[in-house]
This record gives structure tokens, C-alpha cells and sequence, in this order.
């Protein structure tokens, strides 16, 4: 194993929206220097969320990015969930809080990872390794470390904080916790998601303000 010299503050496991919304408020407001570390070779592109609503968009205006996804995305007048057959479920009017610089955004995720990919590359406190596979984390009194996989060879990476934002399959939580302790549950019933988009006129019963629309299953 070998250590990285010049050790950052903080390692962040995972280059999804979480880890780089991270990765980037701490460098940018705080001036921590952050290292980033992906397994994949390419930041995710499948279809997940979409929409991020108040709580979501406050911290994403906090790190500078709102106004960006909403030129690349759009802001709903409108949001509902109905059933296959259009059966109205719930939604709400967001109309109620189109003066409110926090109200619901939206824009497909693959799109936003890259945006805070470049907002996070932008920093001169973050640095982001792809092909870079956590197998184990540990700590000690003085330190935390991660024993990663890369194209070079096994590598130790060492920071006083380990942050683990790697997705259900965490290495991170499955390392401080196994497979059976951690605090927690997994949902019985698995989810499938996609994003379609597609100009299309809709039946009135189906219309918001009626031009285009972005559907997530």
C-alpha cells in the first residue's frame, strides 16, 4: 500500500449529486480541500430524479448552482403523481411559491451530476479520481483512511474525515457496519425509474400548461 502525500481534510467516497454537492460546498464555502473518489470510469448517466423541491433547492442555491439548473432545466407551474390510467393521486400548485428562491426545480439527474461536476472540478480544493474502487475504510486517533483499488496499483489514501456517498451498495457503511448491523432498513419492494421526454399534447385532463413534460416512473 502507498499514501498520498499532501493529504486533503476530507475524502468523499462517491461522485454522484451527493458526494459532489459535498465536495463542492466545502471547498467553495468553507475552503476545505477535498479529494473525490469514484469506482466508475464516467459519472452516472441513468435515468433517476428529476425534481428537487424546497429543502433540496435551498442547498443547491447555497452552493451557487440554482440559477444554472433552472436555465438548463425548468421550473414547474404544476406537479402531480396519477396512475397509469390518470387517476390524480396528490400533487400541488407551484404557483404558491414562484417568488421564493427556493422553490422547485427540476432538471434530470444525470444532467445535474454533470453541472456540479464542473462547478466541483472548478475549485482549486477538489480533486476527483475516477476508476478509483474503496474496498475498506479505517481510523485511528489521529486519522481516517481509505484502501482503494486504482489503475496503478492498491493505494492508501489518508484525511482526518472519511465521507462515504456511495449509494445503496455503500462500501463505506458496509465497512463501518457489515452486512447486518447497520442502523437502518432496506425497502422489501424494489423501484424502477426513468425519464421520458417528449413534446406531446395531452388530454385536458392530463394538462398542466400544456406543452412539454418530463415523466419519472
Amino acid at each position: 500500500m502507498t499514501s498520498t502525500k499532501g493529504s486533503p481534510w476530507v475524502i468523499i467516497v462517491g461522485a454522484g449529486p451527493s458526494g459532489l454537492l459535498l465536495g463542492l460546498m466545502l471547498s467553495k464555502l468553507a475552503g476545505i480541500k477535498v479529494h473525490i473518489l469514484e469506482a466508475s470510469h464516467v459519472l452516472d448517466d441513468s435515468p433517476r430524479a428529476a425534481y428537487y423541491g424546497p429543502p433540496a433547492a435551498y442547498e443547491l442555491r447555497r452552493a451557487g448552482v440554482i440559477d444554472e439548473i433552472r436555465s438548463e432545466g425548468h421550473s414547474p407551474e404544476v406537479t402531480c403523481w396519477r396512475k397509469l390510467d390518470g387517476t390524480y393521486l396528490a400533487g400541488f400548485n407551484n404557483k404558491v411559491l414562484e417568488d421564493n428562491p427556493d422553490r422547485l426545480a427540476c432538471l434530470p439527474l444525470a444532467q445535474l451530476d454533470q453541472l456540479l461536476y464542473r462547478h466541483a472540478t472548478a475549485q482549486p480544493g477538489v480533486t476527483v479520481s475516477f476508476n478509483h474502487q474503496v474496498e475498506s475504510v479505517g481510523q485511528d486517533q489521529d486519522k481516517a483512511w481509505v484502501d482503494v483499488q486504482t489503475p496503478e496499483g492498491p493505494k492508501r489514501f489518508e484525511a482526518a474525515y472519511v465521507v462515504g456517498c456511495d449509494g445503496a451498495s455503500s462500501t463505506v457503511r458496509k465497512s463501518l457496519y457489515g452486512d447486518k448491523d447497520f442502523p437502518g432498513w432496506t425497502w422489501d419492494k424494489q423501484i424502477v425509474a426513468t425519464n421520458v421526454i417528449h413534446p406531446f399534447c395531452l388530454p385536458s385532463r392530463f394538462r398542466t400548461d400544456g406543452l412539454a413534460g418530463i415523466i419519472s416512473v
